[in-house]
């Protein structure tokens, strides 16, 4: 049965965690403190598998279900969502540490600093490249 967003707000917490389903996977999880986590269910290689899809209202049901149809195409393409979430976040990390920036300033500090050159060396150096930044 399909959840409504009326009824998401009338959910109150209760000793034990337990879930409301919304159907194809998709179900909030609420806790004794109060949070509402929005988590799908699917099935991996003959294993049951959790994923987490965010905090109820931060996620609204519409989003929550958006969500839910990517993962199950996701799943029926032979793919675990939970493996390429963290695939995709491990390239933001190596992108974002390969950045010029980052590089120069590792450059800068490691390079120029740790080497001894005078403080208006390194700040010539910040200066020159900083419209690159």
């Amino acid at each position: 049965m399909s959840l409504k967003a009326a009824e998401l707000r009338k959910l109150q917490p209760s000793d034990t965690p337990y879930r409301k389903s919304d159907g194809k996977g998709l179900y909030l999880e609420i806790y004794p403190n109060g949070s509402k986590l929005w988590r799908f269910k699917y099935r991996m290689n003959g294993k049951e598998k959790r994923f987490s899809l965010g905090a109820w209202p931060e996620v609204t049901l519409a989003n929550a279900r958006k969500k839910r149809d990517e993962f199950r195409l996701v799943v029926l393409d032979g793919r675990d969502p939970s493996l390429e979430r963290k695939k995709r976040k491990r390239l933001a990390r190596i992108n974002a540490s390969n950045s010029f920036a980052s590089v120069a300033e590792d450059f800068l500090t490691v390079r120029m600093v740790n080497n001894g050159r005078s403080e208006r060396t390194v700040k010539k150096a910040r200066w020159c490249i900083s419209h690159l930044l």
